[in-house]
């Protein structure tokens, strides 16, 4: 999505070069199963409770839970020798099925009663399904009036609704569960954060957010930046950083005529940061390590274990090129070169991504070899032990988990993407 140099520093430069840039950083990330995940990793945070004594039939499991200081830690050990056992979803209805087109559908949440909210924000609108799936009514809509959106990024689950951040307007609306609009308001005191991303909010209205990746740099290479878990105590008021994350790997380089662009660095590292209701989940991809905060700041849970360091082969690498240049295809041969060198790690990082559920439970997206259908997804209980394990198709990506179903968003060859709910 990167970038025109000097333009993109600006506020309002930022949401004009999105829909070009994006070209570059919709490259594809890699399909398929992890293999087998080996190799001790350096943990990002310090171990809480390691001899505190194990909770249920962790040992048996592979899993250890421990308490300490009101923290609950999950080790998971050496994800490889874990045997979970099987999840197998079932599909309760689709977008495709109820045929309700949509146009990039960015987040979804799950509603009492078994329907659901999503984002569909290229259409600038919420859409809320009924639990058979059909569409039940539309929220929102393109323009700057109440309730109006600009650019939909995130959803957050409400006590009596849900809450929906615009970027492009900078500001918070929250919206009863039947869609009718309540209010909006903005964060901070001074000038609005550029993409800033809300992920949770407590009964007294503090909120989690992070940064997201409105970064850009002059100088050419490979580029990683931090980015703050920030806490809004109150809306209006200015945020507490809680913890420093580093962001996505991302290579900076320049095309002839003075466009500097930025690529996703293959098999790179990224940021990890997800809410719901009062709680976020936050770490890094580098490492297996986990860790959920509650809105007051307060962090209630680990989990990490041994994962990633395994090597890229050249197949991986001739895959995932493949898949880029599939991606540029149609632009100017001078992108298209930049695209063919774009670099990549020699090893892939421990994980994809995480996704938080009900009760603190957590879903752990497994990283996945280039061109293989399907991806692995450790499902972990409210009790910190090892529920099972799912297999989901590759480019899926899980919107929303329950204790017992589960939202994702997938697109077809065809670039059609249908919205599913599962049960499992």
């Amino acid at each position: 999505m990167r970038g025109v140099r000097g333009g993109l520093r600006r506020e309002e430069d930022h949401f004009r070069g999105r829909a070009m840039t994006q070209l570059f950083t919709r490259l594809r990330r890699p399909k398929g199963l992890s293999a087998l995940l080996s190799g001790a990793i350096a943990l990002a945070a310090a171990s809480c409770g390691q001899d505190a004594a194990t909770r249920g039939d962790g040992q048996s499991s592979g899993v250890v839970v421990t308490e300490s200081g009101g923290v609950t830690t999950v080790a998971l050990g050496r994800v490889e020798n874990l045997s979970p056992p099987e999840l197998t979803p079932t599909l309760v209805y689709s977008t495709l099925q109820n045929d309700i087109p949509l146009f990039r559908v960015t987040a979804a949440i799950l509603l009492d009663g078994g329907g659901a909210a999503l984002a569909n924000s290229g259409a600038r609108e919420v859409l809320l399904l009924a639990a058979d799936g059909s569409l039940d009514k539309r929220a929102g809509g393109p323009g700057e009036g109440p309730g109006e959106f600009g650019e939909i990024t995130t959803m957050v689950k409400a006590v009596d609704g849900f809450l929906v951040y615009d970027a492009r307007m900078g500001r918070m609306n929250e919206f009863t569960d039947s869609g009718d609009f309540v209010k909006s308001w903005s964060f901070g005191s001074g000038s609005r954060i550029v993409d800033l991303k809300p992920l949770a909010r407590g009964i007294d209205g503090e909120t989690l957010a992070i940064v997201g990746d409105s970064r850009y740099f002059d100088t050419e290479g490979i580029r990683r930046d931090t980015t703050p878990l920030l806490m809004f105590p109150r809306p209006e008021g200015e945020p507490d950083t809680l913890v420093l994350l580093p962001a996505a790997e991302l290579s900076y380089q320049e095309i002839p005529g003075g466009i500097s662009t930025r690529f996703n660095v293959g098999f790179g590292r990224d940021v990890v940061a997800f809410g719901r209701e009062d709680r976020a989940i936050v770490g890094e991809t580098g490492s297996l390590d986990l860790s959920v905060y509650r809105t007051d700041g307060t962090r209630t849970r680990r989990i990490h274990g041994d994962g990633g360091g395994v090597t890229v082969s050249a197949d991986d690498v001739s895959a995932w090129r493949s898949e880029q240049l599939a991606e540029a295809a149609g632009l100017p041969p001078e992108f298209v070169e930049v695209v063919e060198k774009v670099p990549y790690n020699e090893t892939f990082p421990a994980f994809e991504t995480a996704v938080l559920g009900p009760g603190e439970m957590v879903w752990i997206a497994l990283h996945a070899r280039p061109g293989d259908e399907t991806r692995a997804w450790l499902v972990i209980g409210p009790d910190g032990q090892l529920r099972g394990r799912m297999d989901l198709p590759a480019g899926a990506r899980v919107l929303a988990v329950g204790e017992d179903r589960f939202a994702l968003v997938q697109r077809d060859e065809l670039d059609v993407e249908d919205f599913q709910v599962h049960a499992y």
